[in-house]
């Protein structure tokens, strides 16, 4: 009965000992959590400064026809029409041959071809014509040969071509020049322009067949793309007139002596 009552009362002791710890226990820490990362903000890039574009300044009339100019001087071969509008241009004096049209084919740097409709002792005949550096040739019209061109013959298909010719007058020789707009001539964009020219610097062009000191309204195409020259219309105050048409530019083209 002594042994009962020993264990009950250790049992007391335990159980007073585990309600009442020791004063210098020390308690087992709770497990503190790691604070939460504050995420370093994405830094926004510095936007990327968009450059003013530099603007173009659109070419001036004058401007225009002098890049048409360039473009002309280099060509290596070309075709050219030019149509005599109204009365008939003599072309030689001393038979009195005129022309109301011409054929022809340029090759860089001199040398032209052309078949001429002319008019001679009242007949409609086409002669072909030769401005080479070795000289210039005409066929006969009784014969159909070449034979030496005579040397008081008006028109130099040659001259055409040349820096003092339709390059000249593109560069220099139109008046006032102003912009009429873009057409389509035959299939092909250009910029229309329009002046005046005096007769002493289309001279070269039309055989002389226009007054010094009078200003003729000249209008000229070009191609909006290249500049090569289309066409100049020239009107004269009796209503007679020019065109000239250039087109197969840098075609293959060979013009030889005969």
């Amino acid at each position: 009965m002594k042994k009962i009552h020993v264990i009950t009362l250790l049992a007391i002791l335990v159980l007073a000992a585990c309600a009442n710890p020791a004063p210098n226990a020390t308690a087992i820490p709770t497990n503190t959590p790691f604070p939460t990362r504050t995420p370093t903000p994405t830094r926004t890039p510095t936007p990327t400064r968009t450059p003013t574009p530099t603007l173009t300044p659109t070419p001036s009339p004058a401007e225009l026809l002098a890049k048409s100019a360039d473009a002309m001087l280099a060509m290596k071969s070309a075709r050219f029409k030019i149509t005599r509008e109204g009365a008939p241009v003599v072309l030689d004096t001393q038979t009195n041959m005129s022309f109301t049209e011409i054929n022809g084919e340029y090759q860089a740097p001199d040398r032209v071809s052309a078949q001429i409709n002319v008019t001679i002792f009242g007949n409609v005949l086409q002669i072909r014509v030769l401005w080479l550096p070795e000289g210039n040739f005409i066929t006969n019209p009784l014969t159909g040969k070449m034979e030496p061109a005579p040397a008081n013959l008006a028109f130099n298909g040659a001259a055409l071509f040349q820096a003092e010719g339709i390059p000249a007058v593109l560069r220099t020789g139109i008046q006032n020049p102003k912009l009429a707009g873009m057409e389509n001539i035959e299939g092909v964009n250009t910029i229309h322009i329009r002046g005046e020219a005096d007769g002493a610097v289309l001279a070269p062009l039309l055989a002389g067949a226009l007054e010094s000191g009078t200003l003729y309204p000249t209008d000229i195409w070009m191609e909006k793309s290249t500049y090569n020259l289309v066409r100049i219309h020239i009107a004269e105050p009796d209503g007679n007139g020019w065109l000239i048409d250039v087109f197969d530019i840098n075609a293959a083209i060979e013009i030889n002596a005969p």
